[in-house]
C-alpha cells in the first residue's frame, strides 16, 4: 500500500532522507516547517505516520487528540536521549521516539514494516529472534540465561530456572541493535522442564518500551518472525500478545 506521511521538521537533511526513502515505494510525503500548519492539516487529513521534529509535545498531543489521526503512528524526533523527555513524549501519545540525526538504517525497515498489510497487529503479535545474554535475579539468587526471542510483551529464555511460575524476577540484558541496556521486571508464566522459560514483562518504563519497539520495528520486515515454540496460540492464551 501507499503510505501518507507527514514530517514536521526544520532540518532539510531529515526531510530529504524521508523523501528519498519514500519515493521508490510510492509513498507520499508532506513536509512542513510550521507546527501550527501541521496541526491544522492533522485536523483535516488522515496520515498513516507522522514524524514530529518541530512542535514537540504540543503537536504530538494535538495529533493524537484529532478525530482523523487518533490511531496514526506518531514518531517523535528527539534532539537528545534524555529519558525524561522520552517519557513526556510517550505521555503525550508518541508511539516511538528516535534520536537525531535519523538514518536510513533506522527509517527504511520502519517504512517497510508499515507498508505491509495489517502491520499494527503484526507489531504487537510478533516474536522476533533475539540472542543475547540475560542476567535473571530472584531475591538474592542470580541465573545466567540467554534469550531466544522477544515480543513487546515478553521473552523466551533458556535454560529454565528453579523458580515457580507466577514469581516476579528482574532481567538485565542488552539490545545492541538499538544501543539499549534494559533492566526490567517480569513474571514467569510458563516453564518447559529444564529447557526453556517464558516470561511476561511487567509495567515497562517508556524507555524500555521504546527500545523493544524499535527493535521489533527494525526486524518486522518480510515476515521475519520467530517460528520457535511455544506456539503463537499459546502466547495469545497467556495474554502476551494483547
Amino acid at each position: 500500500m501507499s503510505l501518507k506521511i507527514m514530517i514536521v521538521d526544520d532540518e532539510p537533511v531529515s526531510v530529504q532522507l524521508m523523501r528519498s526513502l519514500a519515493a521508490p515505494l510510492n509513498h507520499t510525503v508532506l513536509a512542513l516547517q510550521d507546527s501550527q500548519e501541521a496541526g491544522q492539516r492533522a485536523d483535516k487529513q488522515r496520515f498513516d505516520v507522522v514524524f514530529v521534529g518541530m512542535g514537540g509535545l504540543e503537536l504530538t498531543r494535538r495529533i493524537r487528540n484529532s478525530q482523523l489521526n487518533r490511531e496514526t503512528t506518531i514518531v517523535v524526533l528527539n534532539t537528545t536521549e534524555d529519558i525524561e523527555s522520552l517519557r513526556e513524549a510517550f505521555g503525550e501519545g508518541a508511539d516511538l521516539v528516535l534520536t537525531k540525526p535519523i538514518s536510513a538504517v533506522r527509517i527504511r525497515p520502519m517504512l517497510a514494516a508499515m507498508d505491509s498489510g495489517g502491520w499494527l497487529g503484526k507489531r504487537h503479535a510478533a516474536r522476533l529472534p533475539l540472542f543475547t545474554e540475560v542476567n535473571c535475579t530472584w531475591g538474592d539468587r542470580q541465573f545466567p540465561l540467554r534469550s531466544m526471542n522477544i515480543s513487546q510483551s515478553g521473552m523466551l529464555l533458556q535454560p529454565s530456572l528453579d523458580v515457580e511460575v507466577g514469581q516476579e524476577v528482574s532481567l538485565d540484558f542488552k539490545i545492541t541493535e538499538v544501543r539499549a541496556s534494559l533492566n526490567v521486571r517480569a513474571r514467569i508464566v510458563r516453564k518447559e522442564g529444564t529447557l526453556r522459560v517464558a516470561i511476561g514483562f511487567i509495567n515497562l518504563a517508556p524507555e524500555e518500551q521504546n527500545a523493544i519497539q524499535l527493535y521489533v520495528m527494525g526486524r518486522l520486515v518480510n515476515g521475519q518472525t520467530s517460528t520457535r515454540e511455544p506456539s503463537r496460540s499459546w502466547w495469545l492464551g497467556q495474554g502476551f500478545l494483547n
